[in-house]
């Protein structure tokens, strides 16, 4: 599979959660803008891997590397009630590969839908 980069950001925000989130260029951002970072909120392109052009091709083109959550944490607890409908569009969108980076590793268990399959390549 190979392709190009997108970035997928389903909400906006975020609690700091360790020593590493010291720095948080989010914070840093959103400040610059006098945005509230800590209130997650769910984005105008929560739907992006669905979306598509007038020509009926995806947004982001079968085989993108797409980084997801970059302006949030893909586990933090405000998104619970949203995440399964972003699980759901991975699995649609298997043609692509989804990368998050999160500090909140200890919650993949819970968040991970049930029928997950360990080591699936999504």
């Amino acid at each position: 599979m190979s392709g190009k980069a997108s970035i997928w950001n389903p909400w906006h925000g975020c609690h700091k959660w360790s020593a590493g989130c010291r720095h948080c260029y989010v914070y840093r951002s959103d400040g610059k803008y006098g945005k509230d970072s800590s209130v997650v909120t769910k984005t105008a392109k929560f739907d992006l891997p669905l979306q598509q052009k007038k020509n009926k091709e995806y947004k982001i083109p079968s085989g993108n590397l797409v980084y997801t959550c970059f302006t949030s944490d893909f586990l933090v607890e405000d998104a619970d009630e949203w995440r399964s409908e972003a699980w759901e569009m991975m699995r649609i969108r298997q043609d692509l590969r989804f990368l998050f980076i999160t500090k909140r590793i200890d919650r993949l268990a819970e968040c991970l839908p049930a029928d997950w399959e360990m080591g699936t390549t999504t």
